[in-house]
């Protein structure tokens, strides 16, 4: 086969960047290993993105205006959403629809699995297996959306993404706010959750190593007040360093490339953005374009939260001084501007940085 631009993993990220791609008139192919993976997932992002990337609103399922954050000590502070909400996906049926979204531009989707590749003569020459067939597609441009286990990472003998695990369960109850409980004892350096899902509620936790993960979300349902033992999964989330944009003609976008938000852990979006900025980079004919589109637009971001992270989750004194700040109605309103009006991000995200300086100095 041939192609102008192969995309592997057909999650938000690569069936944002197939859209994107021909809906300008370039010949894509998007391989999707499994399109029945549903990925854990707490299937939440601000309700303002759908406009800005052009989402079907039918897939929002529900939309949650508050959010519920408690302390190591049990201080609990409610906050209420203004200009927007937060919108809850069924993550499954969300991902079809961007892939759907995708072949309605005339992406060819196809289910197999991508094994590996060369590049020979200037083109790059993908080995994926199709019905139990191994098939090679050439092409121009590659993009790398398969996930924070990268096959194609691998391949190229790039070391993967480092990552946090997290173990996830869905139970049968309901809650009106989504729900951030920090506190070492069931979550070290991270926090817990308790997400409003399409049915019932999304709860879980994150922390290293992965064989602690079980007892840490026994220790945040007792906590919760919850006895319940809910069928649980457990997978990696990536940890943004910054590093790897693109080599050469091959471009890694969302989990593959760690475009994770720091403290939030947000990445449904940032995924999204990253496959538009890698189509943008390949419609253009510049792949070093893609670098320069994320780092104006997301660096300077990632870079302020990490930094945060690092300091408010190193242990429970930290964030329950973090908790404090946010009693502070200036904080809470520009960090909920900062997180819900995604497309004029950098005028709040000077104000939230100011913020924390004065605060902090």
């Amino acid at each position: 086969m041939r192609t102008k631009v192969l995309v592997v993993g057909g999650g938000p990220a690569g069936s944002t960047a197939a859209r994107f791609l021909t809906a300008e008139g370039l010949d894509t192919i998007l391989v999707e290993r499994n399109p029945f993976f549903v990925k854990p997932c707490g299937g939440g992002l601000p309700s303002t993105v759908f406009d800005e990337l052009g989402i079907p609103k039918e897939a929002i399922k529900k939309e949650i205006k508050k959010i519920r954050i408690v302390s190591p000590r049990g201080a609990v502070l409610d906050i209420g959403l203004k200009g927007g909400c937060i919108a809850i996906v069924k993550r499954g049926e969300f991902d079809s629809i961007l892939r759907k979204e995708a072949q309605n531009t005339g992406a060819r989707l196809i289910q197999g699995e991508f094994i590996s590749l060369e590049e020979k003569n200037g083109q790059i020459i993908a080995k994926v297996n199709i019905d139990g067939n191994e098939e090679y597609i050439k092409t121009d441009y590659l993009i790398a959306a398969d996930g924070v286990n990268s096959r194609v990472r691998l391949s190229l003998g790039v070391k993967h993404v480092s990552f946090l695990y997290t173990i996830s369960a869905m139970m049968a109850m309901d809650i009106d706010s989504c729900e951030f409980w920090f506190g070492s004892a069931h979550a070290p350096n991270s926090y817990s959750w308790l997400f409003p899902a399409a049915e019932g509620v999304s709860s879980g936790t994150a922390g290293s190593p992965a064989q602690t993960l079980k007892s840490s979300l026994k220790s945040f349902f007792d906590r919760r007040g919850l006895d319940s033992n809910p069928p649980t999964r457990i997978y990696r989330i990536p940890l943004w360093d910054g590093e790897l944009y693109n080599k050469s003609n091959i471009f890694f976008a969302g989990d593959s490339a760690g475009h994770v938000m720091p403290l939030t852990y947000e990445g449904i979006y940032h995924a999204m953005k990253a496959g538009e900025f890698a189509a943008r980079a390949i419609i253009s004919g510049k792949p070093s374009d893609y670098k320069k589109l994320w780092k104006k637009r997301f660096h300077t971001r990632f870079f302020v939260m990490k930094k945060l992270c690092d300091y408010f989750l190193r242990d429970d004194s930290s964030a329950e001084k973090m908790i404090s700040l946010y009693k502070r109605p200036e904080i809470q309103e520009v960090s909920m501007k900062l997180w819900l009006e995604k497309s004029s991000g950098g005028r709040h995200l000077i104000s939230f940085m100011n913020l924390f300086k004065r605060i902090l100095s």
